[in-house]
């Protein structure tokens, strides 16, 4: 089983995969929940079956916030489209992406080193 990990932002979503003992960022999307559908389908076809570690943007004392509960429902439609996915408490992923890029970026590159570190939180959670 592969695991994909995503870090989800209304304007980009940061991918990462695990396989084979490795986790790797992946190109980002930029847009909507159909083309981040999209680019599941296309691992799908290429890794068969794959897991979504979908990172839960929490506040610092871990309780819901809107983008949360965004989270939350696109979590129930990628449930709905067949995939298995689970939630993992996303706080501080992107600030430690930041402090391992050494900058922001505009593309996309900090969303998926953050989807990266939801999949290390997970892997160390299983």
């Amino acid at each position: 089983m592969v695991l994909i990990g995503l870090d989800y932002g209304r304007e980009r979503t940061g991918f990462a995969i695990f396989m084979e003992g490795l986790v790797l960022p992946a190109e980002p999307v930029f847009g909507s929940w159909s083309k981040i559908l999209e680019r599941l389908v296309e691992h799908t076809e290429r890794y068969d079956d794959i897991k979504v570690i979908l990172g839960l943007p929490l506040s610092a004392l871990g309780k819901s916030t809107e983008l949360s509960l965004e989270v939350e429902e696109f979590a129930e439609r990628l449930g709905e489209s067949g995939y298995c996915v689970e939630l993992v408490n996303e706080v501080g992923s992107s600030a430690a992406a930041v402090k391992l890029l050494g900058k922001k970026d505009r593309k996309g590159h900090v969303d998926s080193l953050a989807a990266c570190e939801i999949l290390k939180r997970y892997l160390n959670l299983t």
